[in-house]
């Protein structure tokens, strides 16, 4: 099954495509800008798939994102919490060089790109009972506290 969201913003183009890779998996491959005024666009597109598909994992492929803003990184966070609340695990996957800089920044690099727990399930996969890591409290704070202008 492939979806494909690919709304027009004044600011940039945002397109978002979502497959099935195997049993359980849906990679959503996002292409274009995500910033303030695209980030309700994917922050809706991932949301969709936990509800529509129910799957195990998402996979968020970033190879073809070329620019993101902490209204990129507060969606990645936020839908890595509501994928939790369902037992699904998040996780991004090739995050180019500027946006790798601005997750490696504010310290969710090594959370957001974390393998898959391969054993325990998500609600139990960390010390602090979070699915994507033992720090994600402390660093969803810093991004709640972004200030975006």
């Amino acid at each position: 099954m492939l979806t494909t969201f690919s709304p027009q913003t004044p600011s940039a183009q945002l397109r978002i495509d979502t497959s099935n890779v195997m049993p359980g998996l849906v990679r959503v491959a996002v292409a274009g800008e995500v910033d303030l005024s695209t980030a309700d666009v994917l922050h809706a597109g991932l949301l969709a798939v936990l509800s529509a598909q129910l799957p195990e994992r998402i996979e968020v492929d970033l190879a073809k994102v070329t620019f993101m803003d902490c209204g990129g990184l507060a969606v990645l966070v936020a839908a890595g919490k509501a994928a939790a609340r369902t037992g699904c695990q998040l996780r991004i996957t090739n995050p180019q060089p500027i946006v790798r800089r601005v997750l490696d920044l504010t310290g969710l690099l090594d959370i957001l790109t974390a393998r898959f727990d391969q054993t325990l399930p998500v609600a139990t996969s960390s010390a602090s009972g979070s699915p994507i890591g033992p720090t994600a409290r402390n660093v969803t704070q810093s991004v709640d506290l972004l200030a975006c202008v």
